[in-house]
């Protein structure tokens, strides 16, 4: 079996489970069965939360085991570059977070009311890029940590100091992001998933974050959304990638398992 196939099928019923969840409410949804409160699917809302947690900390888990921990050794025994075969499994979740994403951007675009967008090709291309990049900039970071601290034989700490790091981060990049949106608009900001024509999820990382004029100034959906989330998105990327490559190829590590 290729490594590509192993590791697209490593968590096959996680995966099948996520996403016949997701294709089951959807369903209920479209034909109206699943309970509204103000207009809002709390249901889906609900488990569009707890599915990402579970997808980001799943995520985490096996690029962690795999790489700080030294877990699986077939793996490591493979004459492949341990950084190449960090970035193919962070492809592999990659490539199931994104097709998530459309599924559930497929539902949303459906119950968009009418009037609540002056475009839904417009809406369906600002989401989808914006989403692309936020998973590219969270694998960027999480691997750029990974080696960082890879050389910390304790752990319990190696631990605390990667989830401080990327906590640390990802909070410095929402603050950032509010603040420049916010110098030029009277907004408020809540952090979750949007369901319906409330606004548009832009990210802080993987982080969702929805912004809100106090008065209800936003006619469209579109004009919740602020490009800068992207670029600072662009710029994580760029960054934690070229730290990656460096750190991995100026320094010799242990592949013994821990």
């Amino acid at each position: 079996m290729s490594i590509w196939k192993n590791e697209y099928l490593r968590y096959k019923y996680f995966w099948g489970t996520i996403f016949g969840i997701e294709f089951l409410l959807d369903i209920l949804h479209i034909l109206h069965i699943l309970p509204m409160v103000e207009g809002v699917d709390m249901i889906y809302s609900i488990w569009q939360m707890l599915s990402w947690v579970g997808i980001v900390f799943l995520t985490i888990y096996d690029l962690f085991s795999f790489f700080y921990l030294n877990k699986d050794r077939m793996l490591h025994l493979l004459p492949i570059s341990k950084y190449r075969l960090l970035w193919m499994k962070a492809i592999v979740f990659g490539t199931y977070m994104l097709l998530f994403f459309v599924v559930s951007m497929v539902r949303y675009l459906i119950i968009l009311p009418d009037n609540a967008a002056k475009s839904l090709i417009e809406v369906g291309m600002i989401y989808l890029l914006s989403k692309m990049v936020a998973i590219f900039s969270f694998l960027s970071l999480l691997i750029m940590l990974l080696i960082a601290i890879k050389k910390i034989n304790n752990s319990v700490l190696g631990t605390i100091i990667m989830a401080s790091l990327f906590v640390g981060i990802v909070g410095a990049q929402a603050y950032g992001l509010f603040q420049v949106v916010s110098a030029s608009h009277d907004i408020t900001w809540t952090i979750g998933v949007v369901d319906g024509a409330t606004g548009m999820n832009q990210y802080a990382n993987i982080l969702p974050i929805v912004f809100a004029e106090t008065d209800d100034k936003f006619h469209y959906v579109e004009d919740s959304f602020y490009i800068i989330s992207v670029w600072l998105n662009i710029g994580i990327s760029i960054i934690s990638f070229i730290a990656s490559r460096i750190l991995f190829k100026t320094q010799r590590f242990n592949y013994i398992e821990k």
